[in-house]
């Protein structure tokens, strides 16, 4: 029960965090610090505008994902709070829905935290264009060779 708190109580406090960035990213937006240069030369669209548009997707994408991550955890409560081996819905048992429940819970964290990580290299793009390409590349790198690979090189015990 307490790990579950924590793991609602962490995405509720990168939730805040993200609300206050988006409130944040709109202020700057409103002001003349964003390059009025034209993205690609299309007409129109300004590179301060293609950067806002994109830390704002970024964003929204984590904070659903986090929002759904506590949906499916809080049922995976719900489910442990009642006799979870009486509970069947069609051919499903009531521990087999937990588990995926829970899986489910996680896959959307996980989602929610590798955009935070894009979020980074993203932001970095208001400060410098080339600063932008060498994080995104550092964060991509981290995530595949320390998260993804190094992961599954382990082998369970």
């Amino acid at each position: 029960t307490q790990a579950l708190r924590n793991f609602i109580m962490g995405n509720s406090t990168f939730i805040s965090g993200l609300l206050i960035l988006i409130g944040i990213l709109v202020g700057v937006y409103n002001t003349q610090i964003l390059s009025s240069t034209l993205f690609w030369g299309i007409q129109g669209l300004p590179i301060g505008f293609v950067q806002m548009t994109i830390n704002l997707v970024i964003v929204f994408f984590s904070l659903f994902n986090f929002i759904l991550s506590i949906r499916y955890i809080v049922r995976v409560s719900l489910l442990l709070s009642s006799d979870i081996k009486k509970f069947s819905e069609g051919k499903y048992k009531g521990v087999d829905i937990a588990k995926k429940a829970f899986i489910s819970a996680q896959n959307h964290w996980m989602f929610g935290i590798r955009g935070l990580f894009f979020l980074i290299a993203t932001l970095s793009w208001l400060i410098d264009s080339l600063f932008f390409i060498i994080i995104t590349i550092v964060v991509m790198l981290y995530l595949v060779l320390f998260q993804d690979i190094w992961v599954a090189s382990k082998k369970p015990e």
